[in-house]
């Protein structure tokens, strides 16, 4: 789960909060408050949004799920952050995310680097870079702390 204390200083709040929305689930009005209208998003291997229009758009037409199948059955996301630290208007992220089943099982664990780009007090740039091999890993045990049934 992510953990907003881990932050140092404004810039690494703001990054954990719209990481933290992904995990309760309020993510798509989040990133009104917390991105700017040119908000970039870019993951390994798959299609570039660019700005929170194309990014609702995007999620309309079913998201990352509709180019991901392994994640299509996901109903909670957590994120495991390890380690943060950021320059000026940059931070840097390292984490795993997870993407759970209602069973608990873990679909998919990309280990993530991720970078933030800030502009005005809001998330103007994310990338994530990972090994896209876990597109197609074995989903893990159920694990009952995380069973939605």
């Amino acid at each position: 789960m992510v953990d907003e204390s881990l932050a140092a200083n404004d810039n690494e709040r703001l990054c954990l909060r719209l990481l933290a929305s992904m995990e309760d689930g309020t993510f798509r009005t989040a990133v009104k408050d917390l991105c700017t209208a040119d908000f970039t998003f870019e993951n390994s291997g798959l299609p570039t949004i660019h700005g929170l229009e194309h990014l609702a758009r995007f999620n309309s037409e079913g998201g990352f799920a509709r180019l991901i199948p392994i994640i299509r059955e996901t109903r909670k996301f957590t994120a495991d952050v390890l380690h943060i630290a950021s320059s000026g208007n940059v931070v840097f992220t390292e984490r795993y995310d997870h993407f759970w089943d209602k069973d608990g099982r873990d679909l998919m664990t990309p280990k993530i680097c991720g970078i933030m780009e800030i502009r005005d007090g809001r998330v103007a740039a994310m990338r994530e870079y990972y090994d896209t091999a876990c597109y197609s890993q074995e989903p893990t045990a159920p694990n009952r702390d995380f069973a939605q049934g």
